[in-house]
This record gives C-alpha cells, sequence and structure tokens, in this order.
C-alpha cells in the first residue's frame, strides 16, 4: 500500500512538473511571437492553439466512447491466454492441450471478426 501510494504521488508530481513546463513553454513562445507579431495577436495564437488542441482531445473523446466495447466473454478469453501459456510452458498440460485451446481462442476472436463485418455490411 505505501508502495502504490509512492507510486503515484511520484506520477502527481510528474504531471505537476509537464503542467508547469508546458506553462513555461507557452510563456516563452508568447514572447517570440509578441517580437515579430505584437501581443495582441501573439495572445490569439496561443489561445487558438489550445482551443485546437482541446477540440483535438474532445474530439478523440467522443470517438473512443462510440466505439462498442468488447464481449466480456472476449476479455475473458484474452486474460486467460497468458495463464493457458504459462500452464503449457510448465508441463502441466500438454502441448496438444495448449494447442487446442489456443485454436479455440483463435477461432472466436476471428469469429467475432467475420460476425462484425457481416453486422456492418448490413447496417449499411
Amino acid at each position: 500500500m505505501r508502495r502504490n501510494a509512492a507510486v503515484y504521488g511520484l506520477y502527481l508530481a510528474a504531471v505537476l512538473l509537464i503542467a508547469c513546463a508546458a506553462g513555461y513553454g507557452l510563456d516563452a513562445l508568447h514572447t517570440v511571437l509578441a517580437l515579430h507579431y505584437g501581443a495582441v495577436a501573439a495572445s490569439l495564437w496561443i489561445a487558438g492553439g489550445l482551443l485546437l488542441a482541446a477540440a483535438v482531445a474532445f474530439a478523440a473523446a467522443a470517438y473512443i466512447k462510440s466505439r462498442r466495447r468488447p464481449s466480456k466473454r472476449l476479455a475473458a478469453a484474452m486474460a486467460a491466454a497468458p495463464v493457458a501459456a504459462s500452464l503449457v510452458g510448465s508441463g502441466k498440460i500438454g502441448w496438444r492441450a495448449g494447442l487446442v485451446g489456443g485454436l479455440v481462442v483463435l477461432g472466436l476472436v476471428l469469429g467475432r471478426q467475420l460476425a462484425r463485418g457481416r453486422d456492418d455490411e448490413e447496417e449499411h
């Protein structure tokens, strides 16, 4: 627990330092732009850049939210794959059983992809 708190504290400090560095960087950019184009134009360029970055982040979040979530069965199969591989490697399960299990998982993944492709064709 103490280790996790230290790790998350360091992550928080890193994020804070990145925010401070970005602020100083924007201030330096504003200074350079103000020397070439004037203070008002420099402020407008910085504001426009920040607005564009926010719009891109918003669009990415909307795109990720609109995607369908994978089924819980597929997620469980994908999570169980490393465990199965370790059991096969340890010799507790024969290599043939591991091969059959891998083929079943591969068939599940491919079947879902093919079914998703048919669903997309029917919608259009």
